[in-house]
């Protein structure tokens, strides 16, 4: 119970996170590009500690997701057990049987687990995301799916709708090939940033090597020692990569090598997820091309990204004339909050644009904070921002000088139409008064004297 609050916490953090950048000052995402080639189809690179990508390459290219399917199936699993360490699942018979005549047998990862073999879900878990071992990922999903996949992919595909993988559709848990299981770069980066805030997920993902507490009592320790195919982090090999950990490897020959990653080094950290990378050069000799397109993208990014401010709260931006001022005729203009952004070294700042978008004048009151416009920040014709311009001080309004400019206007002006209205109304109503007093006066003076002549007789 315990751990699906703490799950139900973290996706809600990352909803309310969701909703504080789409609150952000307009903006779009700025990107640039690594100096290395990039021979993965896919890519998306995200700092985490701006929530920002700062590279992507064919983002929404729908691609076969491979075994990075797992990191779902490891989510699913750890939001559904509430104790993963003393869930034990047992192998059953012909567990391998589905497999024996899958058309490419080099996807297939196994774990050396057998038929009959107990492990926890726990155990199971540090071999899938490990070795991608099938054996585990399969346990899970026949467990988890209570003896139905059916029902494990419909937990996956509404996990991956309520975190707005909307791209994305899945067909298994294992990730094997399925032509109707597909992904994108940019929803297997939101799975992956989901699934690292959920609890014992990046523990697991990001473990070199690992080996089950049982498997010295079974006598399989050297079968149920399991390693990260993520050699990057082994810095024995030549792709070893510094800061990189986990997450998950997957290999599929219908669709490329994939890799989802962290990285951490010198204070900033990225996520980095690659799709469909080739599995061979033009001559035709096998190349993890994954993994070295990660090492130059994370070089790259670690040496030559950082953050930085484009533009300081504090900057003058102008002076506005005032009309009608008391004291000083004009007010300095400053941007409402500033701007900072993850930009890269090889690039000029001052090459950002800074478009004006207020007005040479404005008219007495104008109060400290007051908005007077705003400023457009660009760059290459791109808008990476529209920031509110304010009043940095206040100005009064002088009496004399508003009183004595609104003089030359008054004939033309509003009040005195109106006026004028209101004076010829009441004078033809006063003059429609006098006369039918007159006439009242009038009338009653020629009865009093009718009257008069009429008692003398």
């Amino acid at each position: 119970m315990l751990k699906r609050i703490c799950s139900a916490l973290a996706a809600a953090a990352l909803t309310v996170t969701m909703l504080v950048t789409a609150a952000a000052p307009s903006a779009s995402a700025l990107v640039f590009t690594p100096t290395s080639t990039v021979y993965s189809e896919a890519a998306v690179l995200l700092n985490l500690d701006t929530n920002t990508v700062c590279y992507e390459k064919n983002a929404d290219k729908k691609e076969m997701p491979a075994m990075l399917t797992q990191i779902l199936t490891a989510v699913i699993v750890l939001e559904n057990c509430a104790d993963i360490s003393g869930t034990t699942i047992t192998a059953k018979e012909g567990l391998l049987d589905p497999y024996a005549d899958y058309e490419n047998q080099i996807d297939l990862r196994y774990g050396g687990i057998q038929e009959g073999d107990t492990l926890t879900v726990e155990d199971l878990l540090y071999a899938m995301m490990l070795t991608s071992s099938i054996e585990a990922a399969t346990m899970l999903v026949d467990h988890f799916g209570q003896g139905n996949p059916d029902n494990f992919v419909k937990l996956m595909n509404d996990k991956a709708a309520a975190l707005g993988m909307e791209n994305s559709r899945f067909t298994n848990g294992t990730g094997l090939y399925s032509a109707r299981q597909v992904a994108t770069a940019r929803d297997m980066m939101k799975l992956l940033e989901y699934a690292m805030t959920v609890p014992r997920f990046e523990a697991i993902a990001c473990t070199q090597s690992y080996t089950p507490k049982s498997a010295a009592a079974a006598d399989r320790t050297e079968d149920w020692t399991w390693t990260h195919s993520n050699i990057m982090m082994d810095n024995g090999t030549d792709f070893y990569c510094n800061g990189v950990r986990g997450v998950k490897t997957g290999n599929l020959q219908e669709g490329g090598r994939c890799l989802a990653c962290k990285a951490a080094r010198d204070g900033s950290n990225y996520l980095l997820v690659l799709m469909n990378a080739p599995f061979a050069d033009e001559d035709g000799n096998n190349h993890f091309y994954h993994l070295t397109d990660a090492q130059g993208i994370l070089d790259w990014a670690f040496t030559h990204l950082s953050y930085q401010e484009i533009l300081s709260p504090n900057k003058e931006l102008d002076e506005v004339h005032v009309t009608n001022a008391k004291g000083a005729d004009y007010v300095i203009i400053r941007p409402k909050t500033g701007y900072s952004c993850m930009w890269c070294d090889t690039a000029d700042i001052s090459s950002v644009q800074q478009v004006k978008g207020w007005e040479a004048e404005t008219n007495a009151p104008v109060n400290a904070g007051d908005k007077l416009g705003t400023v457009t920040l660009k760059l290459s014709g791109e808008t990476l921002a529209e920031i509110d311009v304010v009043a940095a001080t206040a100005v009064e309004r002088s009496f004399w000088k508003y009183n004595l400019a609104e003089i030359p206007g008054f004939a033309h002006s509003k009040h005195l139409h109106n006026m004028l209205i209101w004076a010829i109304l009441l004078s033809l109503a006063y003059l429609g008064i006098c006369i039918f007093s007159a006439l009242r006066y009038r009338a009653r003076h020629k009865n009093e004297r009718e009257a008069y002549y009429a008692n003398r007789k």
